[in-house]
């Protein structure tokens, strides 16, 4: 047998790599395409609309996709920050104003006023469950005694003193907004460790207040009203 015909059996009985063997041997060589850039243009793989493209492009595509995708995650958090600061500076406006009343009427009406125009709210009603320190203050009607109708309503909010969003009851409609076209609300308990009270705001938008909704800021603002209230009432 001549040597080339030696060399030739010898070559066919080499068995090729397996595509595992090729994949781990690319694992351990990531810089393998720099030392063959010729081999790119060449390759193909498979793509989503069953064309075939090349490696390069490919990878590309991907740097691309990627790239875009933190960018909508950078304007998301962006867009976070902006409203935070937004809601921050109308807090500021909210608790300048309320320290700044004359007697609890001009609290609450700088209260309700404020709440609807600064967060897009379209009306907002108190109740309290303490005492206030005047006769005058004792007559305003967000000032009830707690009973068997307000646990019946509101037990779930009372209870977990965690701000609930969302569609309500006919029956709290009726009692927090009579006469009012409410679609959705935000109840938020006031005074700690126990509610010792509530503060709803509600909207004609049924999609204003969902139960989806984060209520962080919710409860800072529940803290921040029960804390100024304290001024005319029992301490909340």
């Amino acid at each position: 047998m001549t040597l080339k015909k030696k060399q030739l059996k010898n070559w066919q009985q080499i068995e090729e790599p397996t595509e595992k063997a090729i994949a781990e041997y690319l694992q351990r060589h990531p810089d393998f395409f720099s030392r063959h850039k010729d081999l790119l243009a060449k390759l193909e793989i498979p793509h989503d609309s069953d064309e075939a493209v090349s490696l390069l492009e490919r990878k590309l595509a991907v740097l691309r996709e990627e790239n875009q995708q933190l960018q909508r995650q950078l304007g998301e958090l962006v867009a976070i920050a902006q409203q935070n600061e937004q809601l921050n500076q109308r807090v500021q406006r909210l608790v300048a104003a309320l320290t700044n009343v004359d007697g609890i009427d001009e609290f609450f009406q700088t209260l309700y006023s404020m709440l609807c125009n600064e967060f897009n709210t379209d009306t907002v009603v108190m109740r309290c469950f303490e005492v206030p320190h005047s006769s005058v203050a004792a007559e305003r009607q967000e000032f009830v005694e707690y009973d068997a109708q307000i646990f019946t309503l509101f037990e779930s909010l009372l209870e977990n003193n965690k701000p609930i969003c969302g569609e309500l009851s006919p029956e709290q409609i009726e009692y927090l907004f009579s006469n009012s076209q409410i679609a959705s609300a935000a109840l938020i308990p006031l005074g700690t460790p126990e509610p010792q009270g509530l503060l709803a705001m509600g909207s004609h938008d049924a999609s204003r207040f969902h139960a989806d909704m984060g209520t962080d800021f919710l409860t800072y603002l529940g803290k921040i009203v029960s804390h100024l209230l304290r001024i005319w009432v029992r301490p909340l």
